[in-house]
């Protein structure tokens, strides 16, 4: 019980969000340590960091390090390998850096080095990475079960083949992919989650749609919206987007993933706005759709609140037990429900027509974070300390008439059908929070931006950082 309540103190809106990230390297410590006692007691798990990518010329793209190297390790330079032996009696935590450079670090900043990684990061051992095929038999035995994920860093992936697969006659070494195991541990969260970066990435997340909500007025461009989302990140500490920014105004709002951001919004539009800010490596990802002029429509209206009540309902439901593929039954019969309702299907399963997607997906390193949905081919059930998204949509947009042809409405049907869909043409509603399954129920995460109809367009009235 101690655990999830610590979870709910770090999870509120209250924290100050421009405090600077402290990294716990006991957090760390204590994942490394949870991890080898998964593994194979005569093993070695070797981790390689992220490639560096060209954007063009001789710019890079920003550096993000691989997921599971930074879970386990905290280190977020590139030309790194992790390598833990847990049979090993002295050097069980080994990492692999980059040399020292003054050169290199006049233009791009400090490097850890052996010292740092020993010192700061708290390795056993560190060793330069140009060395890794000289020493690495030094920890990894013969015959020891092998941890490696190919297809993060091609350039390990042919010193890791050369090294243990081609080398048969040196020693035999099974390999095995270690995401299985790293994927339930990052599936249930804990304190070290929360207080390391995903509560603040939601509550960064959540003021940037406040503002961005208050700053929505006919005639400004999506990417101006895109821009207020961006400087509250920045403002708060965020190094960059969790994802691909979403303003969908009109006639986009029915795109699931639309990221062009360029239409001038007009009265009268729809928007939908699906952002979320990255902090401390964790994802926030939330949805709001609100009426550009403050004011939803009846049309507007009556298909947002058709949503709002299939996620409150879903919401609702969450507790530990609670079959996960339920919410999704739940949020399907309600869309179903309301659009039978209004007698644009015929058959409840023809609501896929209008929603399109899932409804729900894990939260945390990742935006659509690793943990397997299914156990022994079922749904799973929810645990304490799971993290993750509710967020039905309905997409009324022009192929919608095929879409219900393919399905074997007549054309009668349709005649019958189109005078109300034509009605709700371009509307696109999605709603998307972040949920934390706590002992007795849930967490509602992101709750501090609003939902209900009536608090947006109060919100509305507001003056925002663009006016």
């Amino acid at each position: 019980m101690r655990r999830l309540t610590h979870l709910l103190l770090l999870s509120t809106s209250a924290m100050a969000l421009a405090q600077p990230l402290q990294l716990d390297m006991k957090v760390f410590a204590d994942r490394r340590e949870a991890f080898m006692k998964k593994m194979e007691f005569h093993s070695a798990a070797i981790f390689p960091a992220a490639p560096e990518y060209m954007r063009n010329r001789d710019v890079e793209y920003e550096y993000r390090q691989e997921s599971n190297f930074y879970y386990l390790s905290g280190f977020q330079e590139p030309e790194a390998i992790l390598l833990l032996a847990p049979s090993q009696p002295k050097y069980r935590y080994i990492l692999f850096v980059q040399k020292r450079d003054p050169r290199s670090e006049a233009y791009d900043g400090p490097r850890s080095g052996i010292e740092g990684a020993m010192i700061t990061l708290k390795a056993d051992t560190a060793i330069y990475a140009e060395e890794f095929e000289r020493s690495v038999y030094r920890f990894v035995p013969q015959d020891a079960q092998i941890y490696y994920a190919f297809g993060i860093n091609p350039l390990i992936d042919e010193k890791i083949k050369q090294l243990f697969v081609q080398r048969r006659s040196s020693g035999n070494w099974p390999m095995t992919d270690p995401a299985p195991l790293i994927a339930e541990m990052r599936l249930i969260k804990d304190e070290g989650d929360f207080r390391m970066g995903l509560s603040k990435a939601i509550d960064i997340s959540t003021e940037a749609h406040i503002e961005a909500i208050k700053s929505l007025h006919p005639g400004m461009y999506e990417y101006e919206v895109q821009a207020v989302f961006e400087y509250i990140y920045r403002k708060n500490g965020s190094p960059r987007d969790a994802y691909p920014c979403i303003i969908a105004s009109g006639h986009n709002s029915s795109i699931l993933h639309y990221s062009k951001n360029t239409r001038m919004m007009n009265d009268g539009d729809i928007v939908l706005m699906d952002c979320g800010a990255e902090y401390g490596y964790y994802s926030a990802d939330i949805t709001r759709t609100v009426p550009v002029n403050g004011v939803f429509t009846k049309e507007q209206r009556e298909i947002y609140q058709l949503v709002l009540d299939a996620q409150n309902a879903a919401m609702k439901a969450v507790r530990p037990g609670l079959i996960k593929a339920t919410l999704d039954s739940i949020i399907s019969d309600r869309l179903a429900a309301g659009l039978l309702r209004m007698h644009v299907i015929k058959d409840a399963k023809d609501v896929r027509i209008f929603t399109a997607h899932g409804y729900s997906h894990w939260l945390g390193l990742d935006v659509h974070d690793v943990g397997s949905y299914t156990v022994n081919g079922k749904s799973r059930q929810l645990e304490p300390g799971m993290v993750f998204t509710l967020e039905p949509g309905i997409y009324i947009r022009p192929g919608i008439y095929d879409a219900l042809r393919n399905r074997g409405y007549s054309e009668e049907e349709l005649a019958k059908i189109r005078p109300t869909l034509d009605r709700y043409m371009d509307v696109g509603v999605r709603i998307e929070d972040d949920v934390l399954v706590t002992e007795d129920g849930y967490r509602h995460l992101s709750a501090a931006a609003p939902r209900e109809i009536d608090a947006i367009e109060a919100l509305m009235k507001q003056r925002g950082i663009s006016e």
